[in-house]
């Protein structure tokens, strides 16, 4: 069954839908029946990904679209939930295995099942890409303004703790009901893991990283615009030696404790020791 939701996890990229592999994993596996199709269906319906099972003759095969997923019997009588995609020769099976309508039709059980994409899916897409334009012009105008009212220390440090701000809004996407194709793709992988820095359950020191580090950086942020420069240097300064044992831990925390790292909370720890490095020039 691991298998069979990596090929289904696949599949729903090719459709740009992408899920947290480990979600999705639990509530397949979780289901009370486990592992049927009933399991993967009602997965997908909970994350509201419309589809719909159906049974055909091989005679009705060609009515199919051009790709959808199936059960396909690979070796020892064991069934592998899997894509298929039409090519010229045949079947493509999980993208790797090619297959002549023949061989496909005495392996596969008949079921088939298909997407049903909702338009709101689409819809929301492109409101989602709104805000991103519209925050992304106010980013670059407030930078434009800083660069011409601060000197060039100020406005480098105040560059470093935007960035810090927005990749821990990142790292916490699922709070603020962020959707990004590019950031499910840079967080899921075999030693990539972002879910532990966002989840709410199971919390502890490390999964609050992305809070800390947001609170951090606001603070950051307000601080250089109103501080003068000496009360400025001295509190980051004793808030920077503070930090540095946290930055350890959290390193040690993903590449020997998880041995997965999280690539939103390597980009915040690199941000950190470079506003340390200014700092103590």
């Amino acid at each position: 069954m691991v298998e069979s939701i990596s090929n289904i996890l696949k599949y729903l990229e090719k459709k740009d839908i992408y899920l947290d592999k480990k979600e999705f994993s639990f509530q397949v596996n979780s289901h009370p029946a486990f592992p049927s199709l009933l399991s993967i269906v009602s997965a997908l319906n909970v994350n509201k990904i419309s589809n719909y099972a159906i049974e055909i003759d091989n005679s009705e095969i060609n009515e199919l679209p051009e790709d959808f997923m199936t059960f396909i019997e690979f070796t020892d009588h064991k069934q592998e939930f899997t894509f298929v995609e039409k090519i010229s020769e045949g079947y493509l099976v999980s993208g790797k295995h090619k297959m002549s309508e023949k061989d496909f039709l005495l392996k596969w059980n008949n079921i088939v099942v298909l997407l049903d994409e909702p338009e709101p899916f689409s819809v929301e897409k492109k409101k989602g890409g709104y805000r991103m334009l519209f925050v992304s012009i106010i980013i670059v105008a407030l930078l434009i303004y800083s660069y011409y009212q601060m000197n060039i220390f100020h406005f480098i440090y105040f560059f470093l703790s935007l960035c810090g701000f927005l990749l821990s809004v990142l790292s916490l996407r699922k709070v603020f009901g962020i959707e990004s194709p590019v950031m499910n793709k840079v967080c899921s992988g075999t030693y990539t893991d972002c879910s532990f820095s966002e989840e709410e359950k199971n919390r502890n020191f490390i999964s609050g990283f992305g809070d800390y580090s947001l609170v951090y950086f606001f603070t950051n942020i307000i601080s250089v615009l109103y501080l003068d420069t000496i009360t400025f240097i001295t509190i980051q300064k004793i808030l920077l030696i503070i930090i540095v044992p946290i930055i350890g831990y959290s390193l040690f925390y993903q590449f020997f404790r998880i041995k997965k790292v999280c690539p939103m909370c390597i980009g915040i720890i690199i941000l950190l020791l470079l506003q340390t490095y200014i700092l103590f020039l």
